[in-house]
């Protein structure tokens, strides 16, 4: 199935919305094409990967995501990574010394 169909049946059951729909495709089910642009870690990665003055919207990183289609996913997941390795040590409250 398509990520595009398998998004609308999802998000078609009460309560599941389209991040939860997206990162479900991603890591559940490890479709290639799946891509949540809605998510907040994959917009900052962008602004930093891309070197963005602002972080770039749901849609504005939906559309700069297109060329990678149908990898998607795939990138989502380069994206995820490189999130996590620039924001090594940085993420969430300070812990006391």
């Amino acid at each position: 199935m398509s990520a595009v169909k398998a998004h609308a049946r999802l998000t078609a059951v009460k309560g599941i919305g389209p991040w939860t729909a997206d990162i479900y495709l991603m890591f559940c089910l490890g479709h290639a094409d799946a891509f949540a642009a809605g998510d907040l870690a994959l917009q900052e990665a962008a602004r930093l990967a891309f070197d963005l003055e602002a972080r770039p919207t749901a849609r504005v990183l939906a559309e700069l995501a297109e060329r990678w289609r149908p990898w998607r996913g795939v990138a989502a997941r380069l994206l995820f990574a490189y999130y996590a390795k620039t924001k090594q040590g940085r993420v969430g409250a300070p812990v006391p010394a």
